[in-house]
């Protein structure tokens, strides 16, 4: 029995993000879990224990539909391989349904650029699923960014060890070909809170990590980074090392990943009145009665935050606002998928040439119709 003023969502995928996505939908009240979608048969019985429906494919998921008379959902949340996202999203919005889709947004700019045209056609809203801009640790640090004073720079670092298993699980993430590689997968992350908080990066330069695994998957990189507005930063992930040092570990979200209440500095934000430090929210600053300089101590102020909700829950409520029209624009667009992803490129290329890569706008960005598996007809 489907209760009244909920919307019907569908996550799409059973990996290791879509049973989180699934147990969101079911814990909000207004939401149910129409289905879960996956061409594992396995993912009958994930389906069963949050008692939803099980289709392998979403065209029988449509058939269902249609045989029961039974309108279309009303969203999807879009948690297969990165390398489909773009072709499920598109099958997806042919429908009408409006779609969350996990990052990276796609695996090209070139194919993004053609599922939003194809979706502004198809009139269906778009929330792109960087999910830590809904984290109150992100949150709070950007409305305190002000503190500092005039930002100069920035320091941060994303560094754990995935193990074996994660790459057994999900073979796709063995290979930079079908989206796998911490850079596309998580670094991507970063680099969209980093345009989030402190504008539009200009130029990157990168540095491969050492390759341990023998996989076909970058391991890590560091950054030294040039936003268009001054601000200049560095960065270092690693995938494959023995660290607390990253924002899941820092922040508790992941569930998955023990959190260390103590680590500081994750993110370090250097300003001409003080530094904040983030996940532990330090402002470090100087008294406001003497003059800025080394001679005079450093206080220690803690920022005060609200850490209750979690940011997939976050995420979600706003996705029922865009579904529902009580928001103008998604939090996080296509384009802004978009700009995360020509950062990756950026860092791509800078590795490959060995000099500093000028990222590219997402005007520029020419649309790849072949992806969405459509008559390209629609656009003319």
């Amino acid at each position: 029995m489907i209760a009244p003023n909920t919307l019907q969502i569908i996550v799409v995928g059973a990996g290791l993000i879509g049973p989180r996505h699934a147990f969101h939908i079911t814990q909000n009240p207004q939401t149910e879990l129409f289905a879960i979608i996956d061409p594992n048969p396995n993912t009958a019985s994930i389906a069963e224990s949050f008692t939803t429906l099980y289709f392998p494919t979403i065209e029988k998921c449509m058939e269902y539909c249609t045989t029961n008379g039974i309108a279309c959902p009303d969203g999807a949340v879009v948690c297969v391989p990165n390398h489909l996202h773009v072709s499920v999203s598109a099958e997806l919005a042919s429908y009408g349904i409006h779609l969350l889709v996990e990052k990276p947004i796609g695996s090209t700019v070139e194919e993004a650029k053609a599922l939003k045209q194809y979706c502004a056609i198809k009139n269906v809203k778009v929330l792109v699923g960087h999910h830590r801009r809904f984290n109150p640790y992100i949150m709070c640090t950007k409305n305190n960014l002000h503190r500092v004073g005039e930002i100069v720079a920035v320091q941060g670092s994303w560094m754990l060890s995935k193990p074996q298993d994660y790459f057994d699980v999900s073979p796709w993430r063995k290979d930079t070909v079908t989206g796998g590689g911490v850079l596309l997968i998580n670094l991507i992350h970063d680099l969209d809170l980093l345009q989030y908080m402190f504008g539009k990066i200009q130029r990157i330069y990168a540095e491969l990590l050492p390759q341990k695994r023998g996989h076909k998957a970058d391991e890590g990189a560091a950054l030294t980074i040039k936003f268009e507005n001054g601000i200049t930063g560095t960065f270092i992930c690693s995938d494959n090392v023995v660290s607390p040092f990253n924002f899941e570990a820092g922040t508790g979200e992941n569930p998955t990943i023990p959190k260390h209440n103590d680590i500081s500095g994750i993110y370090r934000i250097f300003g001409s009145k003080g530094t904040l430090s983030m996940p532990d929210l330090t402002l470090f600053h100087q008294s406001k009665h003497v003059e800025s300089s080394w001679t005079n101590p450093v206080i220690e102020s803690p920022i005060e935050i609200d850490i209750e909700k979690l940011p997939f829950d976050s995420q979600l409520d706003h996705f029922v606002d865009l579904i529902r029209e009580n928001v103008d624009s998604p939090f996080c667009s296509i384009d802004d998928g978009i700009s995360a992803l020509l950062c990756i490129d950026a860092v791509m290329k800078s590795i490959e040439s060995g000099m500093p890569v000028q990222v590219a706008d997402v005007k520029s960005i020419v649309p790849d119709y072949e992806k969405l598996g459509i008559d390209k007809s629609i656009f003319n």
